[in-house]
Protein backbone atom coordinates (compact mmCIF):
# COMPACT_ATOMS: atom_id res chain seq x y z
CA UNK A 1 0.00 0.00 0.00
CA UNK A 2 1.87 3.43 -1.01
CA UNK A 3 1.93 6.06 1.51
CA UNK A 4 -1.45 8.53 1.73
CA UNK A 5 -0.64 11.72 0.77
CA UNK A 6 -2.56 15.05 1.14
CA UNK A 7 -3.96 14.78 -2.57
CA UNK A 8 -5.18 11.95 -2.10
CA UNK A 9 -8.46 13.09 -0.50
CA UNK A 10 -8.99 15.72 -2.96
CA UNK A 11 -11.63 13.37 -5.17
CA UNK A 12 -13.18 12.15 -2.55
CA UNK A 13 -13.72 14.75 -0.09
CA UNK A 14 -13.41 18.18 -2.27
CA UNK A 15 -17.18 17.70 -3.79
CA UNK A 16 -18.37 16.62 -1.05
CA UNK A 17 -17.77 19.32 1.45
CA UNK A 18 -17.99 22.44 -0.92
CA UNK A 19 -17.20 25.57 -0.43
CA UNK A 20 -19.70 26.56 2.14
CA UNK A 21 -21.15 23.68 4.22
CA UNK A 22 -19.72 23.70 7.60
CA UNK A 23 -17.99 20.59 9.04
CA UNK A 24 -18.32 17.95 11.89
CA UNK A 25 -15.08 16.20 12.55
CA UNK A 26 -16.04 13.10 14.79
CA UNK A 27 -12.81 11.03 15.33
CA UNK A 28 -12.03 8.40 17.60
CA UNK A 29 -8.61 8.61 19.62
CA UNK A 30 -6.57 5.55 20.30
CA UNK A 31 -5.55 4.21 16.45
CA UNK A 32 -7.05 6.65 15.09
CA UNK A 33 -5.81 10.30 16.23
CA UNK A 34 -2.93 8.29 18.45
CA UNK A 35 -1.04 5.01 17.50
CA UNK A 36 -2.24 2.04 19.33
CA UNK A 37 0.49 1.88 22.97
CA UNK A 38 1.18 -1.18 25.57
CA UNK A 39 -0.83 0.47 28.13
CA UNK A 40 -3.79 3.65 27.61
CA UNK A 41 -1.44 5.83 29.44
CA UNK A 42 1.18 5.56 26.78
CA UNK A 43 -0.74 6.55 23.92
CA UNK A 44 0.31 9.57 23.82
CA UNK A 45 -1.60 12.09 21.22
CA UNK A 46 1.51 13.21 18.52
CA UNK A 47 1.82 17.06 18.76
CA UNK A 48 1.86 17.80 15.37
CA UNK A 49 -1.73 15.91 14.66
CA UNK A 50 -2.67 18.11 18.21
CA UNK A 51 -1.54 20.90 16.39
CA UNK A 52 -3.38 20.61 13.45
CA UNK A 53 -6.76 19.62 15.08
CA UNK A 54 -6.15 22.35 17.65
CA UNK A 55 -6.27 24.90 14.28
CA UNK A 56 -9.19 23.41 12.91
CA UNK A 57 -11.09 23.78 16.22
CA UNK A 58 -10.74 27.39 15.47
CA UNK A 59 -12.19 27.59 12.20
CA UNK A 60 -15.71 28.78 12.52
CA UNK A 61 -16.60 26.06 9.99
CA UNK A 62 -15.23 23.27 11.84
CA UNK A 63 -16.90 21.92 14.87
CA UNK A 64 -15.25 18.56 16.36
CA UNK A 65 -16.31 15.68 18.76
CA UNK A 66 -13.72 13.18 19.80
CA UNK A 67 -15.76 9.81 20.33
CA UNK A 68 -14.12 6.99 22.64
CA UNK A 69 -14.30 4.14 24.74
CA UNK A 70 -12.04 6.04 27.32
CA UNK A 71 -13.77 7.65 30.24
CA UNK A 72 -14.50 10.98 29.17
CA UNK A 73 -12.17 12.85 31.57
CA UNK A 74 -9.33 10.40 30.58
CA UNK A 75 -9.88 11.35 26.54
CA UNK A 76 -10.03 15.20 27.41
CA UNK A 77 -6.53 14.58 29.49
CA UNK A 78 -5.07 13.02 26.74
CA UNK A 79 -6.24 15.41 23.99
CA UNK A 80 -6.21 18.44 25.83
CA UNK A 81 -7.96 20.87 23.46
CA UNK A 82 -10.83 23.20 24.61
CA UNK A 83 -14.12 24.70 22.99
CA UNK A 84 -14.72 20.68 21.19
CA UNK A 85 -17.31 18.03 22.42
CA UNK A 86 -15.58 14.79 24.19
CA UNK A 87 -17.72 11.64 24.47
CA UNK A 88 -16.70 8.89 26.75
CA UNK A 89 -17.36 5.28 27.26
CA UNK A 90 -18.65 5.03 23.29
CA UNK A 91 -21.05 7.72 23.92
CA UNK A 92 -22.23 6.94 27.10
CA UNK A 93 -21.25 10.50 28.65
CA UNK A 94 -20.72 13.27 27.04
CA UNK A 95 -19.36 17.03 28.10
CA UNK A 96 -20.30 19.79 25.10
CA UNK A 97 -17.86 22.64 24.47
CA UNK A 98 -20.12 25.10 26.51
CA UNK A 99 -19.49 22.40 29.60
CA UNK A 100 -22.94 21.28 29.91
CA UNK A 101 -22.85 17.07 30.23
CA UNK A 102 -24.83 14.22 29.34
CA UNK A 103 -24.53 10.88 31.00
CA UNK A 104 -26.92 8.43 29.25
CA UNK A 105 -29.29 6.46 32.25
CA UNK A 106 -28.01 3.08 33.29
CA UNK A 107 -30.29 0.89 35.55
CA UNK A 108 -29.49 1.72 39.53
CA UNK A 109 -28.68 -1.61 39.92
CA UNK A 110 -25.79 -1.71 38.00
CA UNK A 111 -23.73 0.24 41.14
CA UNK A 112 -23.52 -2.71 42.94
CA UNK A 113 -22.66 -5.27 40.32
CA UNK A 114 -19.58 -2.88 38.92
CA UNK A 115 -18.07 -3.43 42.21
CA UNK A 116 -18.62 -7.21 42.30
CA UNK A 117 -17.64 -7.53 38.97
CA UNK A 118 -14.40 -5.53 39.47
CA UNK A 119 -13.41 -7.59 42.40
CA UNK A 120 -13.84 -10.64 40.69
CA UNK A 121 -12.11 -10.16 37.33
CA UNK A 122 -8.85 -8.81 39.59
CA UNK A 123 -9.12 -11.93 41.53
CA UNK A 124 -9.71 -14.46 39.02
CA UNK A 125 -8.82 -13.19 35.86
CA UNK A 126 -6.01 -10.66 36.29
CA UNK A 127 -2.34 -12.63 36.22
CA UNK A 128 0.55 -12.21 33.90
CA UNK A 129 -0.12 -8.88 32.78
CA UNK A 130 -3.79 -8.95 32.45
CA UNK A 131 -5.22 -5.82 34.07
CA UNK A 132 -8.98 -4.20 34.84
CA UNK A 133 -9.27 -0.43 33.96
CA UNK A 134 -12.26 1.08 36.19
CA UNK A 135 -14.15 3.27 33.73
CA UNK A 136 -17.17 4.07 36.16
CA UNK A 137 -20.06 2.10 34.41
CA UNK A 138 -17.41 0.08 31.96
CA UNK A 139 -14.83 -1.27 33.12
CA UNK A 140 -12.55 -3.31 30.73
CA UNK A 141 -10.06 -6.39 30.76
CA UNK A 142 -7.07 -5.81 29.19
CA UNK A 143 -4.41 -8.48 28.35
CA UNK A 144 -2.29 -7.30 25.42
CA UNK A 145 0.67 -8.00 27.99
CA UNK A 146 -0.40 -11.50 28.22
CA UNK A 147 1.22 -14.22 27.09
CA UNK A 148 -0.76 -15.89 24.47
CA UNK A 149 -1.23 -19.22 26.12
CA UNK A 150 -2.96 -17.93 28.75
CA UNK A 151 -5.27 -15.55 27.11
CA UNK A 152 -7.03 -19.06 25.71
CA UNK A 153 -7.74 -19.26 29.41
CA UNK A 154 -8.51 -16.13 31.01
CA UNK A 155 -10.26 -14.35 28.17
CA UNK A 156 -13.28 -16.56 27.87
CA UNK A 157 -13.69 -17.07 32.29
CA UNK A 158 -13.75 -13.06 31.84
CA UNK A 159 -16.43 -13.09 28.77
CA UNK A 160 -18.36 -15.36 31.23
CA UNK A 161 -18.06 -13.48 34.34
CA UNK A 162 -19.32 -10.30 32.55
CA UNK A 163 -22.53 -11.87 31.12
CA UNK A 164 -22.80 -13.41 34.69
CA UNK A 165 -23.07 -9.86 36.14
CA UNK A 166 -25.49 -8.57 33.44
CA UNK A 167 -22.80 -6.72 31.48
CA UNK A 168 -22.58 -7.10 27.72
CA UNK A 169 -19.05 -8.14 26.30
CA UNK A 170 -17.72 -5.44 23.89
CA UNK A 171 -14.34 -6.80 21.90
CA UNK A 172 -11.99 -4.40 21.65
CA UNK A 173 -7.86 -4.43 20.99
CA UNK A 174 -6.90 -7.12 22.87
CA UNK A 175 -9.33 -6.38 25.73
CA UNK A 176 -12.98 -7.29 26.76
CA UNK A 177 -15.18 -4.70 27.75
CA UNK A 178 -17.77 -4.76 30.50
CA UNK A 179 -21.09 -2.39 28.91
CA UNK A 180 -24.26 -1.66 31.00
CA UNK A 181 -26.98 -3.08 28.57
CA UNK A 182 -28.75 -0.17 27.71
CA UNK A 183 -29.34 0.44 23.92
CA UNK A 184 -26.45 2.93 23.63
CA UNK A 185 -23.48 3.08 21.08
CA UNK A 186 -21.53 5.48 19.54
CA UNK A 187 -23.55 5.53 16.66
CA UNK A 188 -26.50 6.67 18.59
CA UNK A 189 -24.55 9.00 20.38
CA UNK A 190 -22.78 10.47 17.16
CA UNK A 191 -26.54 11.26 15.86
CA UNK A 192 -27.09 12.92 19.07
CA UNK A 193 -24.43 15.13 19.02
CA UNK A 194 -25.18 16.50 15.39
CA UNK A 195 -28.39 16.76 16.37
CA UNK A 196 -27.85 18.53 20.06
CA UNK A 197 -25.29 20.93 17.58
CA UNK A 198 -26.97 21.42 15.01
CA UNK A 199 -30.49 20.90 14.89
CA UNK A 200 -32.97 17.46 13.92
CA UNK A 201 -32.32 18.91 10.19
CA UNK A 202 -28.11 18.48 10.93
CA UNK A 203 -28.08 16.29 7.93
CA UNK A 204 -28.96 18.63 5.52
CA UNK A 205 -27.14 21.44 6.84
CA UNK A 206 -23.69 20.21 7.40
CA UNK A 207 -20.99 17.57 5.97
CA UNK A 208 -19.79 15.13 8.44
CA UNK A 209 -16.43 12.90 8.10
CA UNK A 210 -15.90 10.18 10.79
CA UNK A 211 -12.90 8.25 11.17
CA UNK A 212 -12.19 5.30 13.70
CA UNK A 213 -10.51 2.21 14.16
CA UNK A 214 -12.36 -0.52 16.26
CA UNK A 215 -15.09 -2.54 15.96
CA UNK A 216 -17.22 -0.01 17.92
CA UNK A 217 -16.99 2.80 15.26
CA UNK A 218 -19.09 0.73 12.91
CA UNK A 219 -22.31 1.44 14.90
CA UNK A 220 -21.35 5.19 14.14
CA UNK A 221 -20.41 4.10 10.52
CA UNK A 222 -23.13 2.28 9.88
CA UNK A 223 -25.45 5.24 11.35
CA UNK A 224 -24.56 7.57 9.42
CA UNK A 225 -24.55 5.86 6.21
CA UNK A 226 -25.45 7.88 3.08
CA UNK A 227 -24.47 11.00 5.43
CA UNK A 228 -21.40 11.21 6.12
CA UNK A 229 -17.68 10.28 4.47
CA UNK A 230 -16.22 7.77 6.88
CA UNK A 231 -13.39 5.85 7.21
CA UNK A 232 -11.79 2.88 8.93
CA UNK A 233 -8.03 2.88 10.21
CA UNK A 234 -6.95 -0.83 9.40
CA UNK A 235 -3.67 -2.29 7.84
CA UNK A 236 -5.64 -4.82 6.52
CA UNK A 237 -7.38 -4.81 3.57
CA UNK A 238 -9.97 -7.98 4.94
CA UNK A 239 -11.80 -6.41 7.93
CA UNK A 240 -14.71 -5.98 6.90
CA UNK A 241 -16.30 -2.28 7.50
CA UNK A 242 -19.35 -0.11 6.71
CA UNK A 243 -16.93 2.84 5.98
CA UNK A 244 -17.02 4.12 2.90
CA UNK A 245 -12.82 4.57 2.75
CA UNK A 246 -10.24 2.50 3.97
CA UNK A 247 -6.80 4.81 5.88
CA UNK A 248 -3.68 2.39 6.75
CA UNK A 249 -3.19 3.67 10.09
CA UNK A 250 -2.79 7.26 12.19
CA UNK A 251 -0.18 9.13 9.62
CA UNK A 252 -2.66 8.63 7.36
CA UNK A 253 -5.42 10.21 9.35
CA UNK A 254 -3.09 13.09 10.06
CA UNK A 255 -3.06 13.75 6.13
CA UNK A 256 -6.64 13.70 5.76
CA UNK A 257 -6.57 16.42 8.55
CA UNK A 258 -4.06 18.37 6.54
CA UNK A 259 -6.43 18.01 3.34
CA UNK A 260 -9.21 19.83 5.65
CA UNK A 261 -7.15 22.54 6.71
CA UNK A 262 -5.43 23.57 3.40
CA UNK A 263 -9.28 22.54 2.16
CA UNK A 264 -11.01 24.83 4.16
CA UNK A 265 -8.10 28.00 3.90
CA UNK A 266 -8.69 28.61 0.74
CA UNK A 267 -12.49 29.06 0.55
CA UNK A 268 -13.34 32.53 -0.57
CA UNK A 269 -15.27 34.93 1.62
CA UNK A 270 -19.11 34.71 0.72
CA UNK A 271 -18.99 30.92 0.03
CA UNK A 272 -20.26 28.88 -2.29
CA UNK A 273 -21.77 31.88 -4.50
CA UNK A 274 -18.52 33.85 -4.52
CA UNK A 275 -16.72 30.10 -5.40
CA UNK A 276 -19.59 29.72 -8.23
CA UNK A 277 -18.13 33.37 -9.78
CA UNK A 278 -14.49 32.12 -9.45
CA UNK A 279 -14.89 28.91 -11.27
CA UNK A 280 -16.97 30.77 -14.25
CA UNK A 281 -14.56 33.37 -14.20
CA UNK A 282 -11.75 30.32 -14.47
CA UNK A 283 -13.71 28.99 -17.55
CA UNK A 284 -14.02 32.17 -19.66
CA UNK A 285 -10.66 33.04 -19.30
CA UNK A 286 -9.22 29.23 -20.29
CA UNK A 287 -11.98 28.73 -23.06
CA UNK A 288 -8.70 27.88 -25.15
CA UNK A 289 -8.62 24.64 -23.57
CA UNK A 290 -11.04 21.78 -21.30
CA UNK A 291 -10.12 19.45 -18.67
CA UNK A 292 -12.43 16.93 -17.83
CA UNK A 293 -12.34 15.91 -14.75
CA UNK A 294 -13.59 11.79 -13.77
CA UNK A 295 -14.73 10.89 -10.22
CA UNK A 296 -14.97 7.33 -9.19
CA UNK A 297 -17.49 6.31 -6.94
CA UNK A 298 -17.03 3.50 -4.50
CA UNK A 299 -19.38 0.69 -3.80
Amino acid sequence: MHPVTVDDFEDYLANYIGHSHKVALLLDYDGTLAPIAPHPDLAVFPLETKNILQRLSNMPDVYITIISGRSVDNVMKMVGIDGITYAGNHGLEIIHPDGTKFVHPVPAELEEQVRELLKNLQDQVCKEGAWVENKGVVLTFHYRETPTYVRAEIVPQACKLIESHGFKIGVSHCAVEARPPVAWNKGRASIYILRTAFGYDWSERIRIIYAGDDVTDEDAMQALKGMAATFRVASSRIIRTAAERRLPNTDSVLMMLKWLERHLSQREPGGEDAARSLKRKNVTESSSSMKVEVTCVPK
